[in-house]
Order: structure tokens, then C-alpha cells, then sequence
């Protein structure tokens, strides 16, 4: 259980810290995408040079919930700069949308742009408690945000925060197979009162990306402190490190995972392995 707590907050420290980075401010994003693009990838100008990362938002706003009425609100858990908040806007342009993470500096980055977004709310907050209005969100997004908030404590909340027929739609890494990541999110999910519908393996597509953003990626951990220089290396997954390795070998990989509202009564297409 220490171990867990430690590697939780090592994850949260390096991901503050990363936000201290004006790169990372100007991209919007501090993690990773997704590749080749995905059919339906909507081409965003602000997002031009985060194109993998637009697509990860692609994949878990849209490709993996399916055909779905629009929603009336989105909740953004983890969003950082807001680059996943400017691609909810682009696809989604009536929802309200709502964004939430506990890095000031961030948040501040966000507001300024998105201000010309009008139906927009921003809180410092954590992912697990959230203080939100309850069965607000049609569809709550997280991407990484897992690995710092816990299975059990992300879903816990989703659950009060999902309005009847909601998906909460999550990307994340483990060191762990498939069948175990089904098991663990199965457990989660039931345990909130939700449904696990989907866990679909997305490594190759997070390595592809990885790879092609690997120059930006380089530069962005040259100006991270010392001390966290190295973990910052092993949560980008650059060539030379222990996580590199392990996903190459697959004992590390990259999922996305799929849970709803009970009654929900679609079909989720299967995501084929990229």
C-alpha cells in the first residue's frame, strides 16, 4: 500500500512540476498521444502542433463511446493547460464544459485559452473530490488521471458526477495484462455502481506518438529539475529507460478503458489494436 501511495505522488509532484514549463503551458498537454490519426479526427488550429495528443481526445471523447446523442456537458478530469478542453469545444461546440485539476499555473494557462469559450467552468480541485453538482456530465474524460487519483477514488466520483446514460471514458498505463486491467476496473466500477463496458489495449498507438513527439518531449525534460529529470524521462517513456523497455516488451502498456451509467443501453464499437 506504501509503495502505491509513493508512486502516486511521485506521478502527481512530476506532473506539477511539469506545468512550471512554459512548453508545456503553450502545447496544452503534458501527456501523451495517440497514433496514426483516427478517422474522424477533427483538425483544430490552436492544436496544431499537439496533433497526437488532439487525437488521444479524439479517441476517448468519441471513437471509443461510439455513436452517441450530443452531450450537454463534458467534464475535463486532469486538464491541465485545457488542450483537451479546446478539442471537446471543437467537437462538442454546444456543451458546457468543465474542467478540473489541482495545478494552478495550468488552470491559469486554460482560462487564457479558452476565454473566448463561453460555457466554461475551471476549478482547482482534486478528481476525487470534485465539489461538482451531482449526475451533471454526459461524458467525463480522464487521460492519465488514474494513475495519480486511484481506480477506485476516480470512479467513486464519476459516479455521483455521471448523468443517467453517462460514459466516463479514461486513458492510462499499467504494468499489468489486459486481463488483469479488466479485473481491476471491473472491481472499480461495480463497486461505484457502474459498468465496466470496455478495456482495449492501445500501446502501439501511445509508442507511435511517443515516438513522434520525442524531440518536444526531449527539450520539455532538459528544464525540469534535476532531481525529477529521470522520472520525468520514465513517464515520457524515451528511448534508454526502464519504461521504454518494459513497454517494448510488454510488460508495460497503455489502455483505454470504457464505463458507463447502468442504464446505458448502446453498443460500444471494439477498438481494434493499433
Amino acid at each position: 500500500m506504501l509503495k502505491l501511495w509513493l508512486g502516486r505522488a511521485r506521478v502527481r509532484l512530476v506532473y506539477a512540476l511539469a506545468y512550471g514549463v512554459k512548453e508545456v503551458r503553450e502545447r496544452g498537454f503534458f501527456a501523451g498521444g495517440f497514433w496514426p490519426p483516427l478517422p474522424n479526427l477533427t483538425e483544430v488550429p490552436a492544436l496544431a502542433k499537439a496533433r497526437s495528443q488532439a487525437n488521444l481526445y479524439e479517441l476517448a471523447l468519441r471513437h471509443l463511446p461510439g455513436p452517441r446523442p450530443e452531450p450537454r456537458a463534458v467534464l475535463d478530469i486532469g486538464c491541465g493547460a485545457g488542450g483537451g478542453l479546446v478539442y471537446a469545444h471543437a467537437v462538442f461546440p454546444a456543451a458546457r464544459l468543465v474542467g478540473v485539476d489541482t495545478n494552478g499555473a495550468a488552470l491559469k494557462t486554460a482560462w487564457t485559452r479558452l476565454a473566448k469559450v463561453q460555457n466554461l467552468e475551471l476549478r482547482q480541485v482534486p478528481g476525487d473530490r470534485t465539489r461538482l453538482p451531482p449526475h451533471s456530465f454526459d461524458i467525463i474524460v480522464g487521460i492519465g488521471c488514474v494513475n495519480a487519483i486511484g481506480p477506485s477514488e476516480l470512479l467513486g466520483e464519476c459516479a455521483r458526477l455521471l448523468a443517467p446514460g453517462g460514459v466516463v471514458s479514461l486513458t492510462a498505463g499499467f504494468a499489468l495484462a489486459p486481463a488483469d486491467v479488466q479485473v481491476l476496473f471491473h472491481a472499480a466500477a461495480w463497486q461505484a455502481g457502474l459498468v465496466l463496458r470496455q478495456v482495449s489495449e492501445i500501446t502501439e498507438g501511445t509508442r507511435a506518438a511517443l515516438a513522434q513527439d520525442r524531440p518536444w518531449a526531449e527539450s520539455v525534460i532538459a528544464k525540469v529539475p534535476a532531481p525529477l529529470r529521470n522520472r520525468a524521462r520514465e513517464m515520457a517513456a524515451l528511448p534508454g529507460t526502464r519504461t521504454a523497455k518494459a513497454m517494448a516488451e510488454g510488460r508495460v502498456r497503455s489502455y483505454a478503458i470504457l464505463v458507463d451509467h447502468p442504464v446505458a443501453a448502446w453498443d460500444a464499437p471494439r477498438l481494434r489494436a493499433a
